[in-house]
């Protein structure tokens, strides 16, 4: 008997290294899916930089926000390929794809993301026109109504800032908020009871949401979607701070923009060095030995009087900005050419330049 089990063990062994059909998932492969199943698996905003023309050459730039560690393709209506976009940060996936002369992309076309990890998909309908200024694709259906749009503050971890956001409308739909900022995106809101539509977004370090701008929300069924502006949205939220003014930690304003010279080693020009080499050669002379005086003196001082001539032949121009950031500190600085800044102007500072904020 255990002879027979030995050999049925063997003949099951050889049938699963030949894939026969009756091969079964093992038992620990099951239990593993069913804890990945149990993480959650979603898209919570998807973007495009839209274009002017959608023509031949024209470059589209998506993004999607989701889940970590997936794979993210897109797939354009009247494209000739999908677009696989990679992930640049944990849960965020960027990619562009240019249009060619055989495509057919055009105004109505839609684009869907699909985000997979291991055997599960998430998808997402892009809730915007691929061009500026063309209405969002949609067809004759019944228009989806939006209700109410509210935000409120909500304590975030590690003392982070968070908004929850809530749009109230036709049931059984796809509901987003634009939130503009130091990172504009499209938050996807999840439908937790009939028509009521909730989401959350943790402010990242150093992060800030413009509570200036009107709150534009838009909900979609099917292909039809409908779009709210409420201007005064943020009017009652208590943020620890309401704009970038107070939240943008490289934002600045400019104190001054002072045109300098500098000679061939950088140093400020200011000191003359006629004053230098009188000190020098009036200390030889005190010493009562003219001849002596005259020829240390004559050395001395030609040598300081070549280097001067040579630091002043390199001589330059150079234009000094000084700014006050915004935790009160004051930098400086340097640009080669005369710069479009003067003082008030509020700026941000991008590496070793500053850039205007309009």
């Amino acid at each position: 008997m255990k002879h027979s089990q030995r050999l049925s063990t063997a003949a099951l062994a050889c049938a699963l290294l030949a894939g026969s059909p009756f091969m079964a998932v093992p038992a620990v492969a099951q239990a593993g899916s069913s804890r990945i199943a149990a993480t959650p698996l979603r898209v919570t905003g998807f973007d495009v930089e839209q274009v002017d023309r959608l023509e031949p050459g024209a470059e589209l730039n998506f993004t999607v926000w989701g889940t970590a560690g997936a794979t993210v393709l897109l797939q354009i209506d009247g494209s000739r390929r999908t677009v696989r976009l990679e992930e640049t940060q944990p849960g965020r996936y960027q990619g562009a794809y240019v249009i060619g002369r055989s495509d057919r992309v055009g105004p109505e076309s839609r684009v869907h993301a699909n985000l997979r990890r291991d055997n599960r998909v998430a998808t997402a309908l892009l809730g915007e026109a691929l061009q500026v200024g063309w209405p969002i694709p949609g067809d004759t259906a019944l228009m989806p109504e939006i209700q109410s749009v509210a935000v409120v503050r909500e304590p975030g971890r590690d003392r982070a800032e968070a908004l929850r956001y809530t749009v109230r409308g036709t049931p059984g739909g796809q509901a987003s908020v634009l939130l503009q900022g130091s990172e504009s995106r499209n938050l996807v809101l999840d439908e937790v009871r009939r028509g009521e539509y909730v989401g959350t977004y943790v402010l990242p370090q150093r992060a800030w949401v413009d509570t200036q701008q009107p709150l534009v929300a838009q909900l979609r069924i099917g292909d039809r979607s409908v779009r709210s502006s409420v201007p005064d949205a943020y009017a009652r939220v208590n943020l620890n701070s309401r704009g970038p003014e107070a939240t943008c930690y490289d934002c600045a304003t400019v104190q001054a923009v002072n045109q300098v010279t500098v000679d061939g080693e950088g140093r400020v020009l200011g000191t003359v060095a006629g004053g230098v080499l009188g000190a020098v050669v009036g200390s030889q002379f005190g010493k009562g030995d003219g001849r002596t005086a005259a020829g240390v003196a004559g050395a001395v001082g030609g040598a300081l009087l070549g280097r001067e001539i040579q630091k002043r032949h390199n001589e330059r121009t150079q234009y000094e900005v000084v700014v006050r950031m915004n935790d009160g500190q004051q930098r400086t600085v340097i640009y080669a050419e005369p710069p479009n800044l003067r003082a008030g102007d509020r700026v941000r500072l991008v590496g070793e330049t500053l850039e205007l904020q309009r």
